[in-house]
């Protein structure tokens, strides 16, 4: 079983993916941003603007289009403000209600409530649905499979791929390439194609375990309790979470923009392992991190715009691999919620 590759590059695709997929449920941010009253993060997901707001110490998602002439409320980003138009200042309630329209005639205003959405909040990691609720334990199985408890953040970035959402998550969920796009990088550090691994699956989620070939390298010398292995957990259907050698944690989620541009956001975190080191060490390691990071996630973004030209002449679906197997799962899983 493999998707189309038509659904890789057609924007009619993409609009049905939001009404089967993301109108049930996404990962819409770290929830750290979101700590004061006004914070808010406005994004796009499929092309819908929406923004998640800090009101009365909870966060709350709206659609993020004004009543009067559809400009967006909250300007693309994060940031702290009143929950006000720029254009001609509206101004909303807590519960997305008009509640101020300066210089208005009161009687040509009909409609006065936003369109408001499903939020949960979840160990710090704030999911969003548009349509219907949501499972306050989303991800939970996988998150704990992985050992996941979110730490002090230290770093994070954006990065555009001119590429459709699938292949970021193809590319995130299978190990078999990692000999060949991450030979300078992952490999030097005891992580290959070839590396042993254990995969779980929790429904749509899934999580692997991939030893270090290298168990006894000078990182678990080091740091008493520090491994090599790499633990990364996939929250259907944009949410990914790893840990490497149990010091640093990434979080990284996807916003689709159209079918063939996606926004990706990361970041990095310490665990309480790392937390727990001298600051020399501390501040060593997560550079290291930072710069691996940037470098891994550079290295996959030519493959993945490359994959993005393919698609549109393949003569075939992807011809699926015993290796691939959290790709099949995931191929299952939507083909299963398109249907």
């Amino acid at each position: 079983m493999s998707i189309d590759p038509r659904a890789y590059w057609q924007e009619d695709v993409l609009e049905q993916e939001y009404q089967r997929i993301f109108s049930r449920g996404f990962y819409a941010g770290n929830a750290n941003g979101l700590r004061a009253e006004g914070d808010y993060s406005s994004y796009q997901v499929c092309g819908r603007p929406i923004v998640t707001r800090n009101i009365d110490g909870k966060p709350r998602s709206f659609e993020n289009i004004c009543l009067h002439r559809a400009n967006l409320i909250d300007p693309p980003g994060r940031g702290n403000r009143p929950f006000r138009c720029a254009y001609h200042a509206w101004q909303y309630d807590a519960d997305g209600t008009l509640e101020r329209a300066p210089l208005a005639n009161q009687e040509c205003i009909g409609r006065r409530q936003l369109q408001s959405y499903a939020t949960v909040e979840n160990r710090g990691m704030v999911f969003v649905a548009p349509e219907g609720e949501l499972d306050p334990g989303t991800g939970v199985a996988a998150l704990d499979a992985i050992g996941f408890e979110l730490g002090e953040s230290f770093h994070n970035e954006t990065l555009e791929h001119g590429a459709n959402w699938k292949f970021l998550v193809e590319n995130v969920i299978e190990a078999y390439h990692v000999s060949i796009v991450h030979e300078s990088s992952f490999v030097p550090t005891g992580i290959s194609s070839t590396s042993r691994s254990t995969n779980q699956f929790f429904g749509r989620d899934s999580c692997a375990h991939t030893a270090n070939k290298n168990q006894d390298g000078s990182k678990g010398r080091l740091i008493p309790g520090a491994t090599g292995d790499y633990l990364h957990a996939y929250i259907f259907p944009n949410l990914f979470v790893s840990i490497t050698g149990g010091l640093v944690g990434f979080i990284s989620h996807f916003k689709p923009q159209s079918a063939g541009q996606t926004l990706l956001e990361w970041e990095l975190f310490e665990t309480p392992l790392l937390m727990a080191q001298k600051t020399a060490v501390r501040n060593y390691i997560k550079q290291q991190a930072i710069d691996f990071t940037r470098k891994v996630l550079g290295e996959d973004l030519v493959v993945l715009n490359n994959s993005q030209i393919g698609i549109r002449h393949a003569r075939g679906p992807h011809q699926l691999q015993e290796i691939e197997g959290r790709l099949a799962h995931f191929h299952e899983t939507y083909l299963r919620m398109m249907s």
